[in-house]
């Protein structure tokens, strides 16, 4: 799993808006990113420069080529780029987001929208076209005030964006999305147990402070997410073991355990009995 933006800090051009807000990406085709199980911690707007990338969400894929502009929000995605596939990426919050439809969007009647809608693809235009230009050179080569000329941009791109959306659902979906109410925590557990996520990022994903996450975990569980967390892997895996013909150690992983012996360990502490007692393969130490 790879987890984006805080994945590629290292390795593409970008900017930092407004302190932890917003980020501004330019992806080279030489630092190729790409992954079967990605998350995005942040809200993404993306403009294709070059080549093509599939994105799958929920069972369905888009494709995007040069051109193509897509707005996701967070999540977890597949992502398959082409070998020549170069984009601009924006991530932000729901803060900015918020703050831009404050700015900038009247009040009126939203349509009511589904939790599962699928990302929103747009066209470039002219003029997009060369907003994009400039907030690529001020990434590439950033000076003073270059992370206010990019946060400018972003509202210009957003902003045409919604003057080309007569139907007004995606200013429907931006709203629905800064209002809506906390992520399930059951609901997200189940869809996350064998992820590497850290405490912090759990909190965030569901809309909460760590502490709120903390107490309302507890209360609710009874017990604290660690330790249920690891208490659902082992049940998945067990199921697993004796459900499915892979190996021991390709289920410790698909179950969200990164070591092999830890994972014996704690198997055999909770059934009695390690792993592989359920295959014909040496008993792990």
């Amino acid at each position: 799993m790879i987890q984006i933006p805080k994945d590629l800090l290292g390795y593409h051009a970008h900017v930092k808006l407004r302190m932890c807000e917003m980020y501004g990406f330019v992806i080279d085709k030489k630092r190729p990113f790409g992954c079967d199980d990605t998350l995005q911690t942040m809200h993404c707007l993306e403009v294709v420069l070059t080549g093509s990338i599939d994105v799958w969400y929920g069972g369905y894929v888009q494709h995007l080529k040069a051109g193509d502009i897509q707005f996701r929000r967070r999540g977890n995605y597949q992502i398959f780029p082409s070998d020549d596939y170069t984009s601009m990426l924006i991530f932000m919050e729901n803060e900015f987001v918020d703050y831009f439809l404050e700015s900038h969007v009247p009040e009126f009647r939203q349509e009511k929208l589904s939790d599962d809608l699928l990302p929103f693809i747009f066209k470039t235009s002219e003029f997009i076209n060369a907003n994009i230009a400039q907030a690529i050179h001020h990434i590439l080569h950033p000076q003073d005030y270059s992370r206010c000329i990019v946060k400018f941009i972003t509202h210009q791109v957003l902003l045409q964006i919604l003057s080309n959306d007569s139907s007004k659902t995606f200013v429907s979906f931006l709203k629905h999305m800064v209002s809506e109410n906390k992520i399930d925590l059951a609901y997200f557990m189940e869809q996350n147990f064998n992820r590497q996520l850290s405490l912090q990022d759990m909190a965030k994903l569901t809309g909460r402070s760590v502490s709120a996450f903390k107490k309302e975990f507890t209360e609710r569980f009874n017990t604290t997410p660690v330790k249920w967390q690891i208490n659902r892997r082992l049940e998945y895996a067990a199921y697993q073991l004796k459900n499915s013909n892979d190996s021991v150690s390709r289920i410790a992983y698909s179950s969200g355990f990164e070591n092999i012996s830890h994972f014996s360990k704690v198997y055999k502490q909770k059934f009695g009995a390690p792993p592989s007692s359920e295959r014909n393969e040496p008993v792990l130490s």
